[in-house]
């Protein structure tokens, strides 16, 4: 079967971001696994992005040029390993007038659904195609009367609805729908599936954050403390804020050296929802740091599914962090009820013939 995937492919075309162009990668891989033929469409508007607030940062040119060095790596690894549509969209109406050909339309993943964007409820897709979505999220715990009213009738057209986090399906049944709670496509594959590079180092902690406010946002001296006291080296990602952290030798990793720092990690520190999830795919200690703002529903989804709540600190003491590095995570336990949501997704796709 061709399927097309409507999912963040603008977004990763412009902006640093490991976890969105991995979940990309993965439910292609996973789509493949099965015997289809999947690709994801190159809608260049759903993300644009604003360059001139970005070119602000070129007075840290050190680091501004490390991460320009990392976006074209990105790109690379976006050439060689993602399958994406002849045609490249830039209106809405080209969306309608050339809809990719495709057997099966998906909607899906991260959170295409944070806003009521017609286009990301599959609403160009001819009426005689299946359309389904999934792992779509609203990225946060409820959605205003005006949204649910709007994309009731984008909803009514999809064949499948899929979401990812338990309260986007009390969401979808709020408005007169029924939904699947499925995984991050990222979880569908285990670690061996991922094109990770061995990096020779071993012996450290790795830190990747994303959305800081400040450098206070994350417990960063604290870390670099404990990695001290404990002779242990420790690498830092922090592609949107790397300016916060002028003093410290930033990594811009590619893709293939980023799934490396998770391989041989000791324990990583994250705030952010892939960097979470990788940590659970390479099966490593973790702490990871809430943010400060509503999108946390995310976090609270997965690791409620999966019993790691305990991992979540908000604010945290040395105490604390330290505490949760040494509450050795039982990893069969955990795959147990991975494994069991895997099969959730495979019956969803089977249900359509995919």
């Amino acid at each position: 079967m061709k399927i097309s995937i409507n999912s963040t492919f603008s977004y990763i075309k412009f902006n640093l971001n490991y976890g969105s162009a991995l979940q990309c990668y993965a439910l292609q891989q996973y789509l493949k696994n099965r015997g289809h033929d999947a690709s994801h469409i190159r809608d260049y508007r759903a993300n644009p992005a604003f360059l001139l607030p970005k070119l602000k940062n070129i007075r840290y040119f050190k680091q501004f040029r490390r991460k320009v060095g990392g976006l074209i790596k990105l790109q690379g690894f976006i050439r060689k390993n993602l399958s994406l549509s002849e045609r490249g969209y830039i209106s809405y109406a080209s969306m309608v007038k050339h809809c990719p050909e495709a057997d099966c339309h998906i909607a899906g993943s991260d959170q295409i659904w944070k806003n009521a964007n017609n286009f990301r409820y599959l609403t160009y897709v001819p009426d005689d195609k299946l359309k389904l979505s999934y792992a779509a999220s609203f990225g946060r715990k409820e959605i205003s009367d005006e949204m649910k009213a709007e994309i009731k009738p984008y909803l009514e057209r999809l064949d499948g609805i899929s979401v990812r986090e338990k309260s986007g399906v009390d969401i979808i049944n709020s408005i007169g729908f029924d939904a699947v709670h499925v995984l991050d496509p990222t979880m569908l594959l285990d670690f061996e599936q991922y094109p990770y590079s061995e990096n020779g180092k071993s012996n450290y902690y790795y830190c990747y954050f994303l959305n800081l406010k400040d450098r206070n946002s994350v417990p960063f001296d604290a870390i670099k403390s404990i990695a001290k006291d404990n002779g242990r080296d420790y690498y830092l990602t922090a592609p949107l804020n790397y300016y916060l952290f002028r003093d410290e030798d930033v990594r811009f990793p590619s893709v293939e050296d980023w799934l490396g720092f998770y391989k041989n990690a000791d324990c990583v520190f994250t705030n952010t929802f892939h960097g979470l999830l990788f940590c659970i795919i390479f099966k490593k200690q973790f702490v990871h740091f809430l943010q400060d703002n509503n999108e946390n529903e995310r976090f609270y989804s997965v690791l409620s599914t999966l019993g790691l709540e305990n991992r979540l600190l908000n604010n945290p003491t040395r105490e604390q962090i330290e505490a949760v590095m040494n509450d050795k995570i039982d990893y069969a336990a955990v795959y147990e009820k991975i494994n069991k949501q895997r099969k959730v997704t495979d019956e969803f796709f089977k249900r359509f013939g995919i």
